[in-house]
């Protein structure tokens, strides 16, 4: 279930856009220039430094998109519910695409059932552990010792 959760999750990253019209729905992070970061304050908020999410339009002026999250010049991460914004190009420094990344997820999976494996065994919790004695500790109960005569 965890793998399951972590493969759901995924691990990704962002590479610089190779082309300069993206594709409609493509993850985009727009990281905005100085005078982008004063101009877009009202829609995004003071001194955002990249905006995130889905590219619903784009033109030769500005880009249309869903956004999902914000990061401040603080590097602050702020949530957004998807409100579309238009952010011009003149605005923005560099544009990422959001990619999943595969090397990172089988890291990500395989350090994780590394770790639950490693908490089965040291607690012991599937009851495979013990050796061959089967007393208790301290030895066996006062009534099965043999005394000498």
């Amino acid at each position: 279930m965890i793998a399951g959760a972590a493969l759901l999750a995924g691990c990704y990253s962002y590479t610089p856009l190779a082309t300069p019209a993206p594709a409609v729905g493509m993850r985009l992070a727009l990281v905005l220039n100085d005078q982008g970061r004063y101009e877009a304050a009202r829609q995004v908020g003071p001194s955002i430094m990249r905006v995130e999410g889905a590219l619903i339009q784009s033109s030769d002026a500005e880009y249309l998109l869903q956004v999902t999250d914000v990061v401040d010049v603080a590097g602050v991460r702020s949530r957004w519910a998807g409100e579309t914004v238009p952010l011009q190009r003149a605005y923005v420094a560099a544009t990422y695409e959001r990619r999943f990344s595969r090397g990172r997820t089988a890291f990500f999976v395989v350090g994780v059932a590394s770790a639950f494996v490693a908490l089965v065994v040291g607690r012991n919790l599937l009851g495979f552990a013990g050796g061959g004695n089967d007393e208790p500790p301290g030895g066996p109960p006062p009534d099965q010792l043999r005394t000498r005569r």
